[in-house]
């Protein structure tokens, strides 16, 4: 039995250390003129916010910690990343139609207030991201608050 559980040690242990020379592709690309960051009017308490708990997942620039560099937690940070910019990629916000950026504005007040996102997995090890129920609300507003500018713009 002991023979047994040293054998399947060695083997864990071997494919951990290859598991570690195959990584995905990092996000790290540009910030671009079509990004919401440069599109848009944010306040500060805003950007501050989208920038500490959105923009890693739903955007062209995610910021990497060691941690990310080791496999598995490499691939699983990948595919959150992949899977928050099929939903949103505020990098490119100026590509988007105005009724998808109106659509796109009710969804993030959607997922803020039942508290999907961000997500816990991310939040417990990025404490910054963690939202009050004050800064959801200042984000909800704003969110309304441009949709509504946006919906003049269909309007005109």
């Amino acid at each position: 039995m002991q023979k047994l559980f040293k054998i399947l040690l060695i083997l864990v242990s071997v494919a951990f250390v290859t598991m570690q020379f195959f990584h995905p592709e990092k996000n790290l690309g540009e910030i671009t003129i079509n990004h919401i960051l440069i599109k848009e009017k944010i306040p500060e308490n805003i950007k501050a916010v989208i920038q500490n708990a959105c923009l890693d997942c739903h955007s062209n620039q995610t910021r990497y910690s060691w941690y990310h560099s080791i496999s598995p937690v490499s691939w699983m940070v990948n595919r959150h990343v992949e899977e928050g910019k099929k939903e949103i990629n505020f990098s490119d916000w100026g590509e988007m139609d105005l009724f998808g950026k109106i659509e796109t504005l009710e969804e993030i007040c959607q997922e803020l207030e039942r508290k999907k996102m961000p997500l816990k997995s991310y939040v417990m090890m990025h404490k910054e991201a963690k939202l009050s129920d004050e800064q959801v609300a200042e984000l909800c507003e704003w969110t309304e608050k441009l949709g509504l500018e946006l919906l003049g713009k269909v309007e005109n």
